[in-house]
């Protein structure tokens, strides 16, 4: 198959770019940046392509839209042109694919502590929602106006990791502060993830399902996380088995989220303190899902890699490439 893959600079379409490759598929990788990492070019072609300005495609069987601008202090008003207009640009070069997907995501849902099914967005209180999420929810929004292709599957995903990962796993390291892992309250919140291989799966699930017109489906890891038991597992194997820990009063942190200080904000407190799991029946029940990779499981690879590229010391200062290091 002939397979174009939006973001391919990127964690997520870096390591989509290397899953296609590798099962002898011919893939096509678009980025903003003008000269594209060395290791992407050993897997796919490049192209330098600026989503929000029009632009044209080659014929493919599948276009993987996953180029977003994903910024968490982002306003809504500098996301919109990358993952609203950008989605309805990619739609309209990629109108002779086949099957388009769209990468969206578990933030077009606020956390509740019941199963979250793919009929909750924008069913709860869109004002709520992150800036982020508000434009995924937008760009899926674009798809269903637009898009008049064969078919389409959008795909909502939850904190990808995996090797490479140059997003969540930086994040999640600033936790450690002045010798201590500072969490919040009890972390006792279930929360999915999915991990890259995964979210492959998915796609490969999407390739060979019959359906047709514009599908959405949850896809995640096939067990939820506790949030204390993920991070313990990531601050021992980055910071040692001895880690100090020091708790944040929840009371402090709304107090600081309702005066805006320090980048706290309500939804911040919600996401840390509530559960967000993924119901991931529906992919199971009509396209066959069935996640092979789990978090624990797969941590020695991700610590592995994250060590090779320099440690947490990159890793929380992360290069543009660095997704490509080490891969």
């Amino acid at each position: 198959m002939k397979i174009i893959i939006t973001g391919a600079t990127g964690s997520f379409g870096g390591a989509m770019c290397r899953y296609f490759a590798k099962k002898g598929h011919t893939v096509i990788g678009l980025g903003k940046s003008v000269k594209p990492p060395k290791r992407l070019l050993e897997f796919a072609e490049y192209l330098s392509i600026d989503i929000t300005q029009p632009f044209e495609l080659p014929p493919a069987d599948l276009c993987i839209h996953a180029a977003a601008y994903s910024d968490d202090k982002a306003k809504f008003k500098d996301l919109k042109s990358p993952n609203v207009t950008g989605v309805l640009n990619t739609i309209k070069a990629a109108k002779n694919c086949r099957t388009f997907i769209y990468i969206s995501s578990s933030s077009v849902y606020l956390p509740t502590a019941e199963k979250i099914g793919e009929n909750l967005a924008g069913k709860q209180n869109n004002k709520q929602l992150s800036p982020y999420g508000l434009s995924k929810l937008k760009g899926e929004e674009m798809i269903h106006e637009n898009y008049t292709g064969e078919r389409c599957f959008i795909l909502r995903a939850r904190a990808f990791y995996g090797p490479g990962d140059s997003q969540i796993l930086p994040r999640l390291l600033k936790l450690y502060r002045n010798g201590k892992f500072n969490r919040v309250g009890a972390m006792k919140n279930l929360q999915s993830l999915t991990h890259f291989e995964n979210m492959a799966h998915a796609i490969e699930c999407c390739i060979n399902s019959s359906k047709t017109g514009i599908n959405t489906y949850n896809v995640a890891d096939d067990q939820s996380y506790v949030s204390i038991e993920l991070l313990r597992k990531i601050m021992h194997g980055f910071y040692g088995e001895n880690v100090q820990e020091k708790e944040i009063k929840i009371g402090l942190l709304k107090l600081l989220a309702f005066f805006k200080i320090g980048g706290f904000t309500p939804l911040l407190i919600k996401a840390m303190t509530e559960n967000t799991v993924l119901d991931i029946s529906k992919i199971k029940q009509e396209l066959n899902y069935e996640p092979q990779r789990s978090f624990f499981e797969s941590f020695d690879v991700v610590e592995k890699w994250g060590k090779s590229v320099g440690g947490v010391e990159k890793l929380q200062n992360p290069d543009k490439f660095l997704c490509w290091k080490g891969v």
